[in-house]
């Protein structure tokens, strides 16, 4: 299946590189790797009322559904529309009803299972909405019942439910700017986690004591940690108040004028004084009968990429999927990996995984692009190109979403150093400005998807095909 929409016209723009025809092929063929409905199918195996469902480690659990008096399907993220509806063929006439949510443009029509489309990356009512149908599904469980919840990146915005007399909308400004200020996934979550009434295992509070719940979780953070998945909704929770106290202070978020007087403040330290109930740790017996199963994640998407590679008789590498920081910087380390490369090394090529950060300016105006755009703008005053080179490096997000802009990612060639220095681009400018979108638009070196319906964080490749001196 086709992914990248502008293929034909990089081709022509960029050369026909043979470098860039295969670095485009491996990021075809490695997001079509990580699609739901192919992880879904990939990891529940059923025969006749046997469930067996494997995780992507192989461990194994098996469950007999004629066992249960009922089955709901539950959950939210920008997979999750693909996920239900691979569930829902496969448990076919099994499930009694169910309800999930899924970013705008995601509409799709399941028998038994209401679909409510909502905002990302920044929660709106109709999210709220949406997470009470969920919450009025478990709320109605029993013991004898069986809960399946889908849950994929996106999905801390997509079900917002939040604590006390916290508003929407004074969520949504506390989400902004921790995003802006360059706060890691991690701390984001734990943050939303102390906001919410169903974050951080709480979910599962709504669910009748010893109901099975089974979550089948599509990986978009590094390291897979589940309890950060969409905040983990269904996953015993380590971090507290405190926690989120302190990321709250080292991004100022309190000294924020917006959030004078807002609620945030009486609610943390509600929480930090045991008034308000911290979120649900290991041990707790609401966990008793939850079975949290991983069924994809960026190493799945990064190792079909090497596969692809690798039927060209390139030489590549798979450098893990935990590359961090600023984008910026890690356009930086793509430069230097090109240019470590002697011709003796030839064809060679490096596949990364990960998902870096964009610390936005906060007293002047910022423009459009992403964090995949930003690494190669910054790999484009690193990467030491002669015109004849064979060379491509690309980022691009798996979801198709590449920060406030309508592109992917981005890629760079020798045409592209080329054109840099042609049209007098002012990179240094274009990257303090935070506009790496039309930087490169100038140039041809935009990658565009649309949503791709699944999230696995970002791939990039480095491709040398030739070097010459």
């Amino acid at each position: 299946m086709a992914i990248i929409s502008n293929r034909l016209s990089l081709e022509n723009k960029h050369q026909n590189y043979n470098s860039l025809k295969h670095v485009l092929s491996a990021l075809e063929s490695s997001v079509n790797s990580v699609q739901p409905q192919f992880l879904v199918r990939r990891a529940l195996k059923r025969n006749c009322s046997r469930l067996l469902i494997t995780d992507i480690r192989g461990n194994k659990q098996e469950f007999d559904i004629d066992g249960f008096k009922s089955i709901f399907v539950v959950g939210a993220g920008k997979a999750t529309a693909k996920m239900a509806r691979a569930v829902s063929q496969i448990l076919k006439g099994k499930i009694t009803s169910g309800a999930i949510n899924v970013p705008y443009g995601n509409k799709i029509s399941l028998d038994c299972i209401y679909v409510s489309e909502a905002s990302h990356p920044i929660p709106d009512e109709a999210g709220v909405e949406g997470t009470k149908k969920i919450i009025d599904i478990l709320k109605n469980t029993q013991e004898s019942d069986l809960v399946f919840v889908l849950i994929s990146g996106g999905g801390s915005a997509l079900m917002p439910f939040p604590v006390g007399s916290l508003k929407l909308e004074e969520k949504k400004i506390i989400t902004l700017k921790m995003l802006a200020s360059g706060a890691s996934i991690d701390e984001i979550n734990t943050v939303r986690k102390h906001l919410s009434l169903i974050k951080g295992g709480q979910l599962v509070r709504f669910v009748k004591k010893g109901c099975t719940v089974i979550s089948l979780i599509l990986s978009d953070v590094i390291g897979d940690k589940m309890e950060t998945i969409a905040s983990g909704p269904t996953v015993p929770d380590v971090s507290s108040f405190k926690d989120a106290a302190t990321i709250l202070q080292k991004y100022h978020i309190f000294e924020n004028k917006s959030l004078e007087k807002s609620s945030l403040s009486l609610i943390i330290k509600n929480g930090l004084k045991g008034y308000i109930a911290d979120t649900p740790k290991p041990g707790n017996s609401i966990f008793d009968k939850v079975y949290n199963i991983l069924i994809g994640n960026n190493s799945i998407a990064c190792n079909k990429a090497v596969q692809t590679l690798r039927k060209k008789r390139i030489q590549a590498v798979y450098l893990g999927s935990s590359f961090d920081g600023q984008a910026i910087d890690f356009g930086k380390v793509l430069g230097k990996l090109v240019n470590d490369f002697a011709i003796s090394s030839l064809p060679i090529a490096f596949v990364l995984g990960g998902e870096t950060t964009v610390k936005l300016n906060k007293r002047r105006e910022n423009g459009t692009g992403g964090r995949n755009q930003e690494a190669i703008l910054s790999a484009a005053t690193k990467c030491k190109f002669q015109p004849r080179d064979d060379i491509t490096v690309v980022c691009m997000g798996t979801d198709g979403i590449d920060g406030n802009s309508a592109a992917a990612g981005a890629l760079l060639t020798p045409k592209s150093i080329y054109l840099i220095q042609k049209k007098n681009i002012k990179i240094k400018n274009y990257l303090e400005s935070h506009n790496s979108y039309n930087a490169l638009k100038k140039i041809g070196s935009l990658l565009f998807t649309g949503n791709t319906g699944t999230n696995v964080n970002d791939i990039a490749i480095i491709c040398l095909m030739n070097r010459h001196s």
